[in-house]
């Protein structure tokens, strides 16, 4: 992450270090920002004023969003 506040992901070291391509990670990202962007029109969540998809970029850099395989998201 940058000093000057702007989030910035080296994809490289998130590639080795999570395992998660980064078309993956982009894809990620993008489905966690419709989500938080919902939550946010629904008046669930505000976010703190900041944007859906700088919050879903932070998170899934600090390893809040992860992947979830169609095996475990169907079991009961």
């Amino acid at each position: 992450m940058a000093n000057d506040a702007r989030l910035e992901m080296n994809l490289d070291k998130f590639e080795k270090e999570r395992g998660i391509s980064r078309y993956k990670a982009v894809v990620m990202a993008a489905k966690e920002a419709r989500f938080l962007r919902e939550q946010q029109a629904l008046g669930i969540d505000d976010l703190g004023g900041e944007k859906p998809e700088t919050v879903a970029i932070r998170r899934l850099y600090e390893g809040k969003v992860v992947e979830v395989e169609k095996s475990e998201e169907y079991q009961e």
